[in-house]
């Protein structure tokens, strides 16, 4: 009689749904929470490995970044005007000197490069210093702006002979021994004369910025900024070239 059993069936079916609803309910949370478990720490790992990544990236770009300064750099030591011929050392300057009051830095290359003391040291803006001692495989080079550091210059308008000599500040040296009468403008640029044996001429040593002939000396009082970046140069050129005094050997002294 299917007429009659079909629709008591379906009520009781229909009765018995709550029921195996709840019966179910244990077993459907679990298996969800374990889902939404794994889900989140899959999403933490996932996480962790992409910010893991974007870190290795950041690294990778920083260096990257520094690469292409300092292929910048090196191209600019290469292309320099200044060096006009002759056997150069690209070197690094790996540490400076321990007395804050000496501006002597230490560079990587030394006595197995062939480097040897009174070697003019330069960049791609000009003159840095001297080689001052020479180790296996390091140098010393002490910077214009040091204190014990002269050097002779000439004028680039006038071709006038001068010293410049290191103040104890990187950021200006000072022209000694001038006249007050002396034709001196500020801006103008100052080289090395190739005067002493130890500087070649031609180089650029730094630009004058101040001229004071109110002094009660009967020199000026001249400060010239250094054309070199004696601060914050990461290579040097270490120049392999001989004096003028060397260079010119048949012209009467």
């Amino acid at each position: 009689m299917p007429h009659v059993i079909k629709p008591a069936r379906d009520v009781l079916y229909a009765a018995y749904n709550p029921i195996y609803a709840l019966a179910s309910y244990p077993v459907l949370s679990r298996e969800w929470l374990s889902q939404q478990t794994k889900s989140e720490v899959q999403l933490r790992r996932e996480n962790t490995a992409m910010q893991a990544e974007l870190l290795q990236a950041q690294v990778r770009l920083q260096k990257l970044s520094e690469l292409s300064a300092e292929n910048t750099r090196l191209r600019g030591l290469l292309d320099t005007p200044l060096i006009i011929d002759g056997r150069i050392e690209i070197a690094e300057v790996i540490g400076t000197d321990a007395d804050p009051l000496r501006h002597i830095i230490v560079i990587n290359r030394g006595a197995s490069s062939q480097l040897k003391v009174g070697q003019t040291v330069l960049d791609d803006k000009g003159i840095m210093g001297q080689v001052i001692d020479v180790y296996p495989h390091s140098s010393r080079i002490m910077l214009m702006s040091d204190k014990e550091h002269s050097l002779s210059v000439r004028l680039e308008n006038t071709g006038m002979r001068a010293i410049v000599s290191g103040t104890g500040d990187l950021g200006h040296l000072k022209m000694e021994y001038v006249p007050t009468s002396a034709n001196i403008k500020v801006g103008e640029k100052v080289y090395s004369s190739g005067l002493g044996a130890h500087f070649p001429a031609g180089y650029l040593v730094g630009t004058i910025s101040k001229v004071n002939r109110h002094n009660s000396g009967e020199f000026a009082k001249i400060e010239v900024i250094p054309a070199a970046q004696l601060a914050g140069g990461h290579h040097v050129v270490v120049l392999f070239s001989d004096s003028l005094a060397m260079e010119q050997p048949y012209v009467n002294r």
